[in-house]
């Protein structure tokens, strides 16, 4: 078994091995420091141990359930990859060790809930483009229940729901200005069927700094197979992808992403997966909109004043990861808005993880910790669309979270209003 788990996750069962022990990943890792921590093969480092001994022994065996249960409580936040002085990238490490697993498994290997969600996208596509009667019908609580007890997610889970139109239409009916800066905008799939008006208030908020968005052919980022381990359709996506945005790069532009998810997979996981010319061509071509505007702000072409403005950063996971959450402060505090506080707990949701009823009151624990630093009636700025879903809904809708670029957008059209009004932009 050690040998086919050595050859099955390749290079990274070498990262595995490299481990020192240190334990400096557990001091950051969302679901070591909760109620579970104290059993040791429950924490961060104890799961790279297991992995060794897997590797070198074959002991404990690792294609089992168990073992894959206790792996999976790595939830891909990146938080480790900073503080691990190995430089190991664990959590590609708990991926590739995943894929070893459904190799030797098959779909049996994952539970049906994750199957769901391999059909993501197709799902989300047609939902959005159905007529408001029936959409409303096939979003109601009735058929979201059943949606849920199939898929053995939790009653009170944050399930995306599309708010109609698609992203697609509306490029296709708003064209960039002629003299405009043009960036070809990677949307991935949550903007482009599930939010449209994620996408709609970054255009909005780039127009006013004479930059446009055009929309090239392009596919889902593949982050929920790269959760599960299926490396092998993250392959797939990355090539296409890869073979479309690299035309727009010749073209001379930038690669506009709206997610850190998208930022990630694009400039982190694609040129890893590939290994081709093409998709560092790529990597090195990806800007995020928190990262433009930020410059787009110190530059003086994205002005505004928010005096009036109050807020709360939540600095997510992959903001951290990215090193974004010094650029959104920086660019709200110069626009002149007071940043009350900035908040870095982990939400919990660890993208489907914290949607599943086995994962889900372990998600609460961990979100409830950074839900207990908010409060109602104080706007919260999140670059998350999963982390914004998850603190919703474990506050019951008293707390409303905006990405903030959309926040940004709403005050600068409309300064005296609030940015909810942002999650009812339409696409159509």
């Amino acid at each position: 078994m050690a040998a086919s788990l050595r050859e099955l996750m390749g290079p990274f069962a070498d990262e595995a091995v490299r481990c020192i022990r240190c334990g400096f990943c557990n001091s950051v890792c969302p679901t070591t420091l909760t109620s579970i921590g104290y059993i040791p093969a429950r924490t961060s480092r104890g799961r790279l141990v297991l992995l060794q001994s897997a590797l070198e022994k074959g002991v404990p065996a690792p294609f089992t359930p168990r073992f894959k249960e206790l792996i999976n409580l790595c939830i891909g936040c990146l938080r480790c990859v900073s503080v691990c002085p190995a430089r190991i990238p664990i959590p590609t490490v708990m991926s590739s060790y995943r894929y070893s697993y459904l190799k030797t498994q098959g779909s049996r290997g994952l539970m049906r809930g994750e199957q769901l969600l391999t059909h993501y996208e197709s799902m989300v596509k047609t939902v959005s483009r159905l007529p408001p009667p029936l959409r409303q019908l096939m979003l109601s609580r009735p058929i979201l229940w059943i949606f849920k007890k199939v898929g053995g997610f939790a009653d009170d889970a944050p399930i995306p729901t599309p708010e109609g139109g698609t992203l697609d239409k509306y490029f296709r009916e708003n064209k960039p200005k002629p003299g405009h800066q043009i960036y070809a905008y990677f949307s991935d799939t949550f903007a482009r069927f599930v939010r449209p008006s994620i996408g709609v208030s970054a255009c909005e908020l780039l127009e006013k700094a004479g930059i446009g968005l055009a929309y090239p052919r392009q596919y889902d980022s593949g982050v929920i197979y790269w959760e599960l381990g299926l490396w092998d359709k993250v392959r797939e996506l990355a090539s296409q992808n890869v073979e479309a945005l690299s035309e727009e790069v010749v073209k001379g532009r930038k690669i506009l992403c709206t997610s850190p998810a998208s930022t990630m997979m694009l400039r982190d996981v694609y040129p890893r997966v590939l290994d081709s010319m093409k998709s560092r061509l790529v990597a090195s071509a990806v800007v995020d909109i928190n990262e433009l505007v930020a410059s787009l702000v110190d530059s003086g072409k994205l002005q505004g004043s928010l005096n009036h403005v109050d807020c709360v950063i939540h600095s997510t996971c992959l903001s951290q990861h990215l090193h974004l959450t010094g650029q959104i402060v920086g660019a709200i505090e110069t626009l002149g808005a007071h940043v009350v506080e900035v908040v870095s707990e982990c939400c919990g949701s660890g993208g489907l993880w914290g949607l599943l009823r086995k994962n889900r009151g372990l998600s609460v624990e961990i979100g409830g910790k950074l839900v207990k630093r908010l409060k109602a009636g104080v706007t919260v700025l999140s670059y998350s669309e999963t982390c914004s879903q998850q603190v919703e809904s474990l506050t019951h809708g008293e707390i409303a979270v905006h990405l903030p670029h959309e926040a940004l957008n709403y005050w600068l059209s409309k300064p005296a209003t609030h940015p909810q009004a942002a999650h009812t932009s339409q696409a159509t």
